[in-house]
């Protein structure tokens, strides 16, 4: 047996063998991006939006220039326990982002402020979490800092500029939760 041995065998195998590993390169480059995409999108999935509250003026019932009004759950009753969420792990953070700023025209106060309601027994919180303004429409985060069942009651004040009963009003809060 004979073997026959061709320089140009050898010099297309090597063609071959440097794009084979140009091709395992690359192979290596995606799959290290696409990891990075996952744990990237892992990292950012840990604010959850909860909750979407709408306030209508119509809830809220009449108010006439320059009148000042003040909406408990007692007058209200949709205020109470408006926001309810159960933790299961410390810290979570609450965020309420309204558009309560879109109504700077009609209004010359309206607060929104989020209050405690129902804390778990080795949480911390009471009286007001958070107030969203006319000039502040979003809340500093509010920390809940036990496991368990957090409730949240709303009270509103305004006193209007030029609206009266029949000029609608609308307010949108949305709440999210983030995780740590």
């Amino acid at each position: 047996m004979k073997y026959h041995f061709d320089i140009n065998m050898i010099k297309k195998g090597s063609k071959y063998s440097g794009l084979l590993y140009l091709i395992f390169g690359l192979m290596v480059a995606g799959v290290s991006a696409y990891v990075y995409q996952q744990a990237t999108m892992t990292i950012s999935q840990n604010i959850v939006e909860i909750a979407t509250i709408v306030v209508q003026s119509s809830d809220l019932g009449d108010i006439y220039e320059g009148e000042t009004r003040t909406y408990t759950s007692t007058e209200v009753t949709e205020l109470g326990s408006a926001v309810t969420i159960t933790t299961t792990e410390q810290p979570v953070y609450l965020y309420f982002d309204s558009d309560v700023d879109s109504l700077t025209g009609s209004y010359s106060t309206y607060d929104i402020t989020v209050q405690y309601n129902t804390v778990p027994p080795s949480g911390t919180g009471s009286g007001d979490a958070c107030t969203m303004t006319l000039s502040s429409p979003l809340s500093a985060p509010v920390t809940l800092d036990a496991i368990g069942t957090w409730v949240f009651d709303l009270s509103i004040e305004t006193t209007a500029l030029s609206v009266d009963a029949d000029t609608p009003t609308t307010v949108t809060i949305v709440v999210s939760a983030e995780s740590t």
